[in-house]
């Protein structure tokens, strides 16, 4: 058993805050008889160790109250020790998943202003959104490629160089489309898509063309992946054509 100030010495929690812990009725110590001092056993450790853990990952103390609200426990028992480990890995993958979203998202929208030389708010409209909804796009990507094939996707990591190599691409295509597709510079463009597509999937041909043809928009629908409109994917498909015809 511990006392207030040989925990808060042990620990690094402030007196004060064991107090304002036991005050909110998430810390409960017993009570020495004879002098009426705060003593904190095994159990009540337990439950500071997973406040702490919550505490350290921004949830509120009320929040804190209502994850922990259960029945009482046996405090030398490995397996309920475990077990309530287990649960705060839970917690700690879960925000570990929230985190990498809003990363993904911040570098799809760096990736778009990048891609279009300008602020899109549709785009900033689009991460509010997905931040609000759960994304499908990584689960129609599982269902479409193997693993190994997700792993050379140019655009499943934003922060990939290779993404914002194709986002410069892209950029480049913009702003050329109204130029005829035999024109020097639309063919010095297409010579730029042919060599980045060998290096993104490795010289293959086949994964190549799954991806293009999973990222072409459906039919009267939005494009699938930032700026890959029906008319910017036809207008490349007409400049590598001609390139890959001229150099056959």
């Amino acid at each position: 058993m511990y006392t207030v100030g040989q925990l808060s010495k042990l620990t690094g929690v402030s007196a004060r805050t064991l107090h304002y812990y036991e005050k909110l009725g998430l810390l409960l110590p017993t009570r020495n008889n004879d002098n009426g001092y705060r003593l904190y056993s095994e159990k009540e450790i337990l439950r500071l160790q997973q406040i702490a853990v919550l505490k350290n990952m921004h949830f509120k103390l009320s929040e804190i109250a209502a994850i922990l609200h259960k029945g009482d426990v046996t405090p030398n028992d490995v397996t309920v020790w475990s077990q309530a480990l287990e649960e705060q890995l839970a917690v700690v993958r879960q925000q570990q998943d929230n985190l990498q979203k809003v990363e993904h998202l911040l570098y799809s929208t760096q990736y778009a202003m990048r891609a279009s030389g300008q602020v899109d708010i549709e785009k900033i409209l689009q991460f509010i959104r997905e931040l609000e909804q759960p994304s499908q796009g990584l689960n129609m990507r599982q269902q479409v490629f193997t693993p190994e094939e997700l792993k050379l996707l140019p655009l499943n990591k934003f922060d990939d160089p290779l993404a914002m190599e194709w986002a410069d691409i892209l950029r480049e295509v913009l702003a050329l489309k109204g130029e005829p597709p035999d024109s020097a510079a639309a063919q010095q463009l297409a010579a730029r898509i042919i060599d980045y597509a060998g290096e993104t999937f490795n010289g293959d041909e086949q994964l190549t063309l799954k991806f293009w043809q999973y990222i072409a928009p459906p039919d009267n629908q939005s494009e699938r992946v930032y700026g890959m409109t029906t008319e910017v994917m036809q207008y490349i498909d007409r400049i590598v054509d001609i390139y890959l015809g001229e150099v056959k």
